[in-house]
């Protein structure tokens, strides 16, 4: 930006300085020395606007020679700028390109608007791996000043979701602005990546059952969230305090957490008493999933399986500090 403005200037100082320079010396109009300024230092050729004195025929060869410099230096310059940034654009996009290509076990995230964003700086927060699909230029641009990974395009295009990665993604989020989208582009990842767990969201009422049958595993209505919350924000207040400690971007260190268990962990093989997860770790266990099947609130005596999810609630390095003992 400043050789641009230094360009600028020095083609500003040059015709300045030829306008004033033929007015004083030829004694004419400012628009005839302007014009006569114009076509001397852009070596166009034409015939002399007025006739010229050796004076101003002095002044011609020595502005001649200081335009043609200011001229290539110019052009040299915008030439400079234009590669340059086309440069750094094509190669910002070969590395976007080849991290894509490496990522595996991503959640590809399909629409970035105003409940998308929302998704994405959550994910960003928690540093998970994510490749965003939007097709609006502006809001690319912006995820890629953001570093996050991002392919131009229509998610219902099954190039565009193969380009981000859909066939080694682990999961996709579904947030286009129109129902009949989700369902085509729900269709497409179900269809390029049967195993891949698969979020949709509905915009109307009705839209749940489609998007269930075109393969969505789980389908959320944000209005009917959005009015549940507000409902129960009314009879339940401290309940829904206690549910936001758990979410990010609280002031509290809460977390409600799926930790999985590993083959081989520390854990395997003992009950939640033997453990002692909660006295250990600082969390409470209120719920353990095996296979397709969630005990809520188990006991003591549960014992602990390679495979099996805890969900748990406590602290974040409480957290951490339970998933390491289950790695």
């Amino acid at each position: 930006m400043r050789a641009a403005a230094r360009v600028v200037w020095a083609g500003v100082a040059v015709l300045a300085l030829g306008t004033a320079g033929y007015v004083v010396i030829e004694h004419v109009s400012v628009f005839d020395a302007l014009y006569m300024t114009v076509i001397t230092i852009s070596t166009i050729g034409f015939s002399e606007v007025f006739p010229l004195s050796v004076a101003g025929r002095a002044f011609t060869m020595v502005l001649a020679f200081s335009g043609v410099g200011i001229m290539l230096y110019a052009v040299s310059t915008v030439a400079a700028i234009v590669v340059e940034t086309d440069l750094r654009k094509i190669l910002g996009l070969r590395r976007e390109h080849r991290v894509i290509k490496r990522m595996t076990g991503h959640i590809v995230v399909c629409g970035a608007g105003r409940m998308g964003r929302g998704v994405v700086e959550i994910l960003r927060h928690r540093e998970v791996g994510m490749v965003v699909v939007e097709r609006d230029p502006e809001c690319c641009r912006g995820l890629e000043g953001e570093s996050i990974p991002v392919v131009q395009g229509d998610a219902t295009q099954s190039d565009v979701l193969l380009e981000a990665g859909i066939d080694r993604a682990v999961t996709m989020i579904s947030s286009l602005a129109e129902d009949a989208h989700n369902v085509y582009a729900v269709l497409l990842a179900r269809q390029l990546n049967p195993a891949i767990t698969i979020i949709a969201r509905a915009v109307e009422e009705g839209a749940e059952e489609r998007l269930r049958l075109a393969g969505a595993n789980t389908v959320m209505n944000p209005y009917r969230i959005g009015s549940m919350r507000i409902a129960y924000t009314a009879l339940k207040p401290t309940v829904i305090d206690f549910l936001d400690a758990s979410l990010p971007g609280t002031d509290q260190e809460l977390e409600l957490a799926e930790v999985p268990v590993r083959d081989g962990a520390e854990l395997v093989g003992k009950s939640l008493a033997g453990a002692q997860v909660r006295t250990r770790f600082g969390v409470i266990v209120v719920a353990l999933r095996r296979g397709g099947t969630s005990l809520f609130n188990p006991s003591p005596n549960s014992q602990i399986e390679a495979g099996d999810v805890l969900v748990a609630l406590g602290p974040v390095q409480a957290i951490e500090g339970l998933e390491g003992a289950c790695e």
